[in-house]
């Protein structure tokens, strides 16, 4: 009896061919949201450390003023402790600290000043106030041409202004060495009215 011989009908399979494409967009997309994790984490950690750590800020602002209105003053004699002044200003130094953390004495690099150079010999000190009331100025003293501040604290929130009388209309030149506090200059607001009286007597 002859052989027969048959053939079994193949059947094609159903299982999923792999794609290099679909997984290399996975591994991108899977990349992808690792990187936005960890700049967020970042982030976030970066935000938490600023709010605990803020950077310490400082703004100062110098004016003068005559002692004098000129029409007043013409033929006017002043004298302050015997000196007669020929051309008497008044400067006003003011340091605000707009932060929220204090400025400490340590904040001046080895124990050297916030100078105010003038470019004319100060005549005198006329004193200093702050704001609040309940906050205490940084000592201040004057040499020579300059006005020397600090080192002292300076809190939060805290207005310092220094009044000092020349003799000479001044220039400005404001010097620091304080670390880790961004010092900048603010302009004077300026006077109500066209003409700002200026007060006869110092304060």
């Amino acid at each position: 009896m002859a052989a027969v011989s048959a053939s079994l009908p193949v059947t094609p399979t159903s299982l999923p061919v792999a794609s290099g494409a679909f997984y290399t967009l996975e591994a991108f997309w899977t990349a992808a949201g690792v990187a936005v994790a960890v700049i967020v984490g970042c982030g976030a950690i970066w935000a938490a450390f600023r709010a605990a750590h803020p950077r310490r800020r400082l703004n100062y602002s110098v004016d003068h003023a005559p002692l004098v209105d000129r029409h007043i003053g013409a033929g006017l004699e002043i004298r302050r402790n015997g000196t007669l002044l020929s051309d008497p200003y008044v400067v006003t130094v003011v340091l605000t600290n707009p932060g929220r953390r204090d400025i400490a004495s340590s904040a001046f690099d080895r124990g050297e000043p916030f100078r105010v150079c003038l470019g004319v010999p100060c005549v005198e000190l006329l004193g200093s106030e702050s704001q609040p009331s309940a906050a205490q100025a940084p000592p201040a003293r004057i040499r020579g041409a300059e006005l020397r501040i600090g080192p002292g604290r300076i809190g939060c929130g805290t207005k310092v202004v220094y009044r000092v009388l020349v003799d000479t209309a001044p220039s400005y030149d404001c010097r620091h060495s304080l670390l880790d506090v961004r010092v900048q200059t603010v302009s004077v607001p300026p006077p109500r009215g066209t003409n700002r009286p200026a007060p006869l007597v110092l304060p």
